[in-house]
């Protein structure tokens, strides 16, 4: 009886062994153990591509085509209301793919039967992905946006003022588009990760990022600066053939010059240097009290009557000098003289709209006009009043013997000059009655004593002096007395014509003849 029951046991125990071996060989056989081993395992995936049951060779070519595809996906990038187009491949996009497919291939097959039993027991509950390693070069895409994108940009465009028959008119204005690169390049990488992430193949429309400015001074801005706001003219009819050319050529610089609100206008700046290339001739100036050629002689008239002109206009003076000396074509404290690059006559626009300055030089007349737009009240008008506050006279003569000269040689290269200390005063009238007076500037002219060339052999007795050389120096007058002036807004006077070799003014050193 024991011997029956220990077979039954045995028998039992080997039926339970051969049921487990038969439910894992259907284990083994339904995870595909026993399987062809030259395919991949079934549940790999590679990206979205499903290459299981796919041989190495077979799984190559399906993933060659799949990146083709995405590579070759179409791209337009929108820049402003501009297209350009290309394709993920142009972007800079690679992928090494061929280590991904290996890795697929190989996936399952390594490692002892337990182990391979395990992984291919896990595939049939989750599968397994390989993602293809996608590189993606941000030199190329930021290459890419500055060499098609960036052309695009716009720079921003304020309206001007211009002439056009006749008339003064207000040019069109532009909003400005750029291209900001680094945050462009950005958004462009993003959308890359996400096509190669989701592997799409629909085409991808990217907009550029853009950044507008709009004009400072619009066209309906701009045009109402139509009003004349002050004007001055002066004359050079007398002047030679150089120092006409450089009153012409210094006025040509600066005409048509717009000047925005809070902008400074400097004469030395505008009018450009002084030499021949620009345009410039040797005219008489002064240095160091005697009379010379310099390039450029004459441009000081220029700047005197653009500061006539300018505070008529009421805009506000930031920088002016008087010459050393008093000139001929305005009166005293009404000149501004410039010399060199240390002595500028300069202007601010203190109005809300842009200012527009108009010059011409013809026929002898050298004209500014400045518009704007005109806010001052109707009742109200200006006039200038230059003041003299003291004379002060030449000296005694001072004379020079040369002797390359006989004894009767007697000739005054240079007569005597009164000298000047004066103000200019702005009056301003409201309903034809004063309400203000304003100093705008204080003055001072130095005298300078005649200057007269003798000859040196005593052999010959001299001829008498000339009146005008024996004069006392108490007695001296001014060439050209200065008088008060006064001259309503915008108002233009013919001025004197500036001296020749006898001049009425002598600067200091470096000074610029008006």
């Amino acid at each position: 009886m024991k011997k029956k029951n220990k077979l039954l046991t045995l028998f039992f125990v080997l039926g339970c062994i051969l049921a487990l071996l038969v439910g894992f060989g259907a284990e083994i056989i339904a995870a595909g153990f026993f399987s062809d081993t030259d395919q991949i395992c079934e549940g790999v995936q590679i990206d979205t591509i499903n290459v299981g049951g796919m041989t190495e060779e077979e799984a190559t070519t399906a993933v060659e085509k799949y990146i083709d595809k995405i590579l070759n996906v179409p791209i337009t990038i929108q820049v402003s209301d501009q297209e350009v187009q290309t394709t993920v491949k142009e972007l800079g996009v690679a992928c090494d793919w061929q280590d991904t497919v290996a890795k697929a291939y190989r996936f399952g097959k390594e490692g002892n039967l337990l182990q391979q039993f395990k992984i291919k027991r896990q595939m049939k509950e989750s599968g397994k992905q390989f993602s293809l390693p996608y590189k993606i070069s941000e030199d190329t895409i930021q290459d890419y946006v500055e060499e098609q994108c960036k052309p695009f940009d716009v720079s921003m465009k304020n309206s001007k003022l211009k002439f056009k028959n006749g008339k003064l008119k207000a040019t069109k204005d532009r909003t400005g588009h750029e291209v900001q690169v680094t945050k462009t390049v950005k958004k462009i990488h993003e959308a890359l990760n996400q096509v190669l992430k989701k592997g799409t193949s629909e085409p991808l429309r990217i907009t550029a990022v853009v950044e507008d400015t709009e004009p400072k001074y619009t066209q309906e801005q701009v045009s109402r600066c139509e009003s004349l706001l002050g004007s001055y003219s002066t004359s050079f009819a007398t002047s030679a053939a150089p120092r006409a050319n450089n009153v012409k050529t210094a006025a040509g610089y600066i005409n048509g010059t717009v000047l925005y609100p809070g902008e400074t206008f400097s004469t030395i700046r505008v009018i450009k240097d002084r030499t021949e290339e620009n345009g410039y001739q040797a005219a008489p100036e002064y240095s160091s009290g005697n009379v010379v050629d310099g390039i450029g002689g004459g441009v000081c008239q220029v700047s005197t009557t653009l500061y006539n002109a300018v505070i008529n206009a009421e805009l506000e003076i930031v920088e002016r000098s008087p010459h050393s000396m008093v000139v001929s074509y305005v009166d005293v404290s009404r000149d501004a003289a410039i010399s060199g690059d240390y002595k500028d006559f300069k202007f601010k626009n203190n109005t809300r709209t842009p200012v527009y300055i108009a010059s011409s030089a013809e026929g002898g007349t050298l004209s500014f006009r400045i518009y704007g737009e005109e806010t001052r009240p109707k009742n109200r008008r200006i006039e200038f009043e230059s003041e003299t506050l003291e004379t002060i006279q030449p000296g005694a003569p001072v004379e020079t013997v040369d002797k390359t000269k006989p004894a009767s040689y007697r000739s005054v290269t240079q007569s005597a000059h009164v000298g000047y200390k004066a103000k200019l005063w702005k009056i301003v009238y409201v309903d034809g009655k004063q309400t203000e007076k304003i100093q705008l500037n204080s003055s001072s002219y130095q005298a300078e004593p005649e200057h007269i060339t003798v000859g040196a052999s005593k052999a010959t007795p001299s001829p008498k002096p000339s009146p005008k050389a024996s004069k006392k120096p108490k007695d001296a007058k001014p060439t050209r007395k200065p008088k008060n002036t006064d001259e309503p807004e915008g108002s233009s006077r013919q001025a004197e014509p500036e001296p020749t070799q006898a001049v009425t003014e002598a600067p200091q050193t470096g000074d610029t003849v008006g």
